[in-house]
């Protein structure tokens, strides 16, 4: 009985070990804003959709609070996904990070916003 209890314990508190982290933000594309709130675990990759849009954004930890995100916006077009804007920029832990992409050739550039809390 006292095995089962400590393993499900030790269990339960390795599940706090895999660093989550609250998203929030909004992605502004093509005149249309979509609002994030997420929570997310950090090194694998999410992928949100918006309308006609699909957002994918993965946080990868860094050191002193700063991480890098990896972000993709692509289109639903018919039966193919167009590449809107990708690219990857350094975050700062509670501070909210605007950032401009530059969308790919003939395509809109866009917003994003975010904000990453560790929970």
């Amino acid at each position: 009985m006292l095995k089962k209890s400590v393993t499900l314990l030790g269990l339960l508190l390795s599940f706090n070990l895999f660093a989550c982290w609250n998203v929030e933000g909004e992605v502004a594309v093509d005149g249309e804003t979509y609002k994030i709130h997420q929570k997310f675990i950090h090194d694998k990759e999410y992928s949100l959709p918006m309308g006609n849009f699909i957002f994918s954004l993965k946080i990868i930890p860094g050191k002193n609070k700063n991480h890098e995100i990896q972000y993709k916006l692509v289109e639903k077009k018919k039966l193919n996904l167009v590449v809107i804007t990708k690219g990857e920029d350094e975050i700062t832990e509670k501070a909210q990070k605007e950032i401009f992409a530059k969308g790919e050739e003939g395509q809109p550039n866009s917003i994003i916003t975010i904000k990453i809390t560790n929970i």
